[in-house]
């Protein structure tokens, strides 16, 4: 028999304002805000069909190794710092649900301007938008991960990753596909961004752009690899080069 969403972690401790540093336990989707604005709705749309093929134990052990890491802060609220693709992927596929997070950090008493030089100090904040500009005061981040904005830039610096055009460097992780993508922003102009009469331009998303010009899609994909390793993106977080 299947269970509710939300039994299916219901052998881990609930997170309240409380919660110690290092604690793994359960937090609601809608319980979580976001540290950045935006996300590749390609990357998320992969998601949601690879979340939405598996059962309630193939879940349960997709999951648990991608525990969402979370600030507790500003007065008891929960902030995600990572997976920010992943549980916007939940949310869409499932709906509000329980998930497993740790707690990295508990700064339930640091509030205000405080709590936020504290968080960029971290780099646990990007608070730019969709369109790479900013940064903007972290007030106007999105409150919610059903808000996030998409940000085509994200999705091809996600593309170029999986295509190990760089790799995701554990020491320098967090907000790194945004640093691609702000690098990708100026150098990479597709066809359909330029011609597309869409009643909503900043929903495009390169699954868009691959349907409706599949040559242009292909040349920009390949010369957005042959960028991510070229000595302008030496200074990147993965930076690989090329090879001998």
């Amino acid at each position: 028999m299947a269970k509710k969403n939300d039994e299916l972690f219901s052998f881990l401790p609930d997170i309240d304002e409380n919660s110690p540093q290092g604690t793994v336990g359960c937090l609601r989707l809608s319980q979580l805000k976001p540290t950045q604005n935006a996300v590749g709705m390609d990357e998320v749309n992969a998601k949601v069909k690879k979340i939405k093929a598996k059962n309630d134990d193939q879940l349960t052990d997709y999951l648990l190794p991608r525990t969402v890491p979370v600030i507790i802060g500003n007065g008891g609220q929960y902030y995600l710092i990572d997976h920010h693709h992943l549980t916007k992927s939940l949310w869409m596929a499932k709906g509000d649900m329980a998930i497993p997070v740790l707690v990295m950090r508990n700064w339930a008493p640091i509030k205000g301007d405080r709590f936020w030089k504290a968080m960029a100090g971290s780099n646990w904040v990007y608070p730019f938008d969709a369109m790479g500009a900013g940064p903007f005061n972290p007030v106007t981040l999105k409150q919610h991960v059903t808000d996030l904005d998409n940000d085509l830039y994200r999705s091809l610096s996600w593309v170029v990753r999986e295509a190990y055009g760089y790799v995701k460097d554990p020491n320098n992780a967090i907000f790194a596909e945004f640093k691609w993508g702000t690098f990708f922003r100026t150098r990479v102009i597709f066809n359909e961004q330029l011609t597309s009469t869409r009643k909503n331009p900043a929903g495009l998303t390169l699954g868009d752009i691959e349907s409706a010009d599949p040559e242009d899609y292909a040349d920009k994909i390949a010369y957005a690899r042959h960028l991510a390793s070229s000595p302008e993106a030496a200074g990147l977080p993965g930076f690989v080069g090329r090879s001998r």
